[in-house]
């Protein structure tokens, strides 16, 4: 429904035209469909998978075959991307078991260790370095 007035088909497959056509989106060559996506709700900044929150919270909101009535602004800019959303099925969170999910566990505590080693070791080399100027 777009304010009140259910959306045709005709209009839908037109809409999927035009997205093939204008949009800018990595997605554009299949109509902008994403892949299954889950967020907590209510929607949290930094916890959207990398979404505008503005998404999240419409495809939260959104009821089975329900479009947002008006695009939804990608940026801070009036004339930068916008996107439109539609909600095409749902389904129960996935959760992965753990021996499923441990190799990226392992993986993004390792790439953390890594990042808090480099960040000390550079903080040591900066303060012992010492910045000649030459004579003065």
């Amino acid at each position: 429904m777009v304010n009140g007035t259910s959306i045709t088909q005709g209009e839908v497959d037109a809409m999927l035209r035009a997205s093939h056509q204008y949009s800018q989106a990595p997605t554009a060559s299949v109509g902008g469909e994403l892949s299954w996506v889950s967020f907590k709700t209510p929607v949290q900044e930094g916890k959207t998978h990398g979404f505008p929150v503005a998404v999240a919270q419409a495809i939260t909101r959104l009821p089975v075959g329900g479009v947002t009535s008006e695009s939804i602004p990608l940026s801070n800019d009036a004339n930068g991307p916008r996107a439109i959303v539609k909600v095409d099925a749902r389904r129960p969170t996935q959760m992965q078991t753990f021996e499923a999910a441990k190799p990226t566990i392992r993986q993004e505590l390792e790439a953390l260790e890594t990042e808090k080693a480099t960040a000390s070791f550079v903080d040591g080399l900066m303060k012992g370095a010492s910045i000649d100027t030459g004579p003065m």
